[in-house]
């Protein structure tokens, strides 16, 4: 039997790793880096809190090179090193482990730092351009000699005629330490010119406008099977979208909805919302809500506060703002 008529590909939103749907959090953040390169800036400081979506971010504009207009871009991407254990040499052998690059036994950090530039400029050729986005999550672990060779890392780049720009990707609420800010006086001045002069603080949603446009993109900016022009919503409810059901018409009610629950919890007044737990309510709405109602038509408040519920709204709010970093113990 055909492996894949044995095991049919399931619906996206019920695969391990769902589609990232267009966020207005995602429209700023590409703003943000466009107008860092508009300005001759060769990096971007990105903070946010954790599972507010800025991993899926990165991967939406990888996956989307549009954002960047008329510009054309090598996109790279990697986590920065774990702070234990390191030696001079550690930055850029995880580049090159990355980059597909065989590690020499005994090369030096100069020889290491070009094996690197040399394999991000073969990047760029392939992509036909000389500008390379260089991504770097989980930047609150990088130390100042990771600083030390980017500036290196950017003059062999310089010198060859490649732009490199990187995006550090910072979480804000991990430890508490120094090196997770993104403070200009931590670094010195030919650090913070060169790439920590601009930043952007990644957000959830911040209205019910901009929780609408994400429902709206369920409606109508999504697509399975591939050239068939239905939509997420669509899928899961055929007769009631056909009826006029769309996701976005129940924006104003969950924000409510998730404002109150919020507030039952102390948890403060202003907000915005994680693309984490947001996603996971659209997601249960569709796969669990829709699917064992009968003829389906329309969301009903005790579905939508069940969706709320299921998605672990409370509990992500609840430990952030009761999580006390080890810097302030």
């Amino acid at each position: 039997m055909n492996a894949v008529a044995a095991f049919p590909m399931p619906h996206p939103l019920e695969q391990l790793f769902r589609p990232t749907v267009a966020t207005n959090p995602i429209e700023r953040l590409a703003d943000a880096i466009n107008s860092a390169l508009d300005v001759g800036y060769r990096g971007l400081g990105i903070f946010g809190f954790a599972r507010f979506g800025k991993s899926e971010a990165v991967q939406y504009l990888m996956h989307h090179p549009e954002w960047m207009g008329d510009r054309r871009a090598a996109f790279f991407r990697m986590d920065a090193p774990d702070g234990h254990k390191r030696s001079d040499t550690t930055f850029f052998k995880m580049c090159m482990a990355l980059l597909g690059v065989r590690i020499p036994a005994r090369a030096t950090q100069v020889e290491l730092g070009a094996m690197v530039a040399g394999r991000l400029i073969e990047i760029c050729q392939n992509a036909g351009t000389r500008l390379i986005v260089l991504f770097i999550d989980e930047a609150q672990r990088l130390v100042p000699t990771d600083y030390e060779n980017l500036v290196s890392l950017d003059n062999r780049m310089t010198q060859a005629g490649y732009y490199l720009f990187i995006a550090f990707v910072h979480q804000r609420d991990i430890t508490g330490f120094t090196n997770e800010t993104i403070a200009s006086n931590d670094h010195p001045p030919h650090v913070v010119g060169r790439f920590l002069i601009r930043k952007h603080e990644f957000t959830g949603l911040c209205d019910t406008e901009e929780a609408a446009y994400v429902l709206s993109r369920y409606d109508e900016g999504t697509e399975w099977p591939p050239g068939s022009a239905i939509s997420f919503t669509q899928h899961y409810a055929c007769q009631a979208f056909a009826n006029g059901f769309r996701m976005s018409q129940y924006a104003t009610r969950l924000w409510a909805m998730a404002s109150n629950l919020r507030t039952e919890a102390r948890l403060p007044p202003n907000w915005t919302w994680p693309m984490k737990t947001f996603e996971a309510t659209v997601v249960y709405l569709l796969t669990v809500i829709v699917p064992r109602t009968p003829s389906f038509e329309s969301f009903t408040d005790q579905d939508l506060a069940e969706a709320l519920h299921a998605s672990g709204l409370v509990e992500l709010e609840l430990s952030r703002h009761t999580y006390k970093p080890k810097g302030d113990q």
